[in-house]
């Protein structure tokens, strides 16, 4: 039995002759690919002390780790701010093809909240904005409650809201039983403004303050130019 472990042994030492006798014949092949110091380990024969040599490769390997977690963290938002444009394209699609205003309505809530991983999304018209028929009921501002001059200043604007709001405003957008942690609150308007598409997550981190808002504004543009032709001919 020990005749037979010694071959893989007396192998690898024969492999390793091998190696190093061609790196000696020809030292240009480690400057042909540099890549191969990031990755190699070279102990220090004085123990616990570490050589120049080994100095530098370990900074080299750990500045190396941090762009390539840089570059990774690039590419995902790439890919992330891809995968919204091509859902952007289809609800644009979609909304030119819808012409009754409650097909639009329930399309954008149902997009929007897959859009955004948010949990809640609804409409909320400004009392002045009216239609024929009863399908805004139950969207409108409460004139009386104080809501429409809060809000009124952010349609203006023109600009989303992100963050948190009081208790207050939370109930008179989303509803008195949802709890609401942050939100988005995106302004319609035409030339005068129409509203909002209020969106709401139960968590607090969802929208922040410092988060960016051209992707909200740019819904808020899209939904905007639709809605107004539809409650125009309404």
């Amino acid at each position: 039995m020990s005749e037979v472990s010694a071959e893989p042994q007396q192998s690898e030492s024969v492999d390793e002759t091998r190696v190093i006798q061609y790196l000696r014949d020809n030292p240009e092949v480690l400057m042909k690919y540099p890549e191969i110091f990031s990755t190699l380990v070279i102990p220090h024969a004085t123990g616990a002390a570490t050589s120049l040599v080994e100095r530098q490769l370990r900074l080299l390997r750990e500045e190396n780790q941090k762009l390539k977690s840089k570059i990774d963290e690039l590419v995902g938002i790439a890919r992330e701010n891809e995968e919204l444009n091509q859902r952007f394209h289809r609800l644009a699609l979609e909304l030119m093809n819808a012409d009754q205003l409650h097909d639009v309505l329930a399309m954008v809530q149902d997009q929007v909240q897959t859009f955004f991983y948010t949990d809640f999304v609804c409409f909320r018209f400004l009392p002045e904005i009216s239609v024929e028929s009863k399908i805004l009921d139950g969207l409108y501002l409460d004139g009386q409650s104080g809501i429409v001059n809060s809000v009124k200043p952010w349609i203006e604007a023109r600009k989303p809201v992100c963050g948190h709001q009081d208790d207050k405003i939370n109930r008179e957008l989303f509803g008195p039983d949802i709890r609401i942690g942050s939100s988005a609150l995106i302004p319609l308007y035409h030339t005068n403004g129409l509203g909002l598409l209020c969106l709401g997550s139960v968590s607090a981190d969802r929208f922040g303050l410092s988060m960016g808002t051209i992707f909200l504004q740019q819904l808020g543009e899209l939904v905007s130019n639709r809605l107004k032709n539809l409650l125009q001919a309404a």
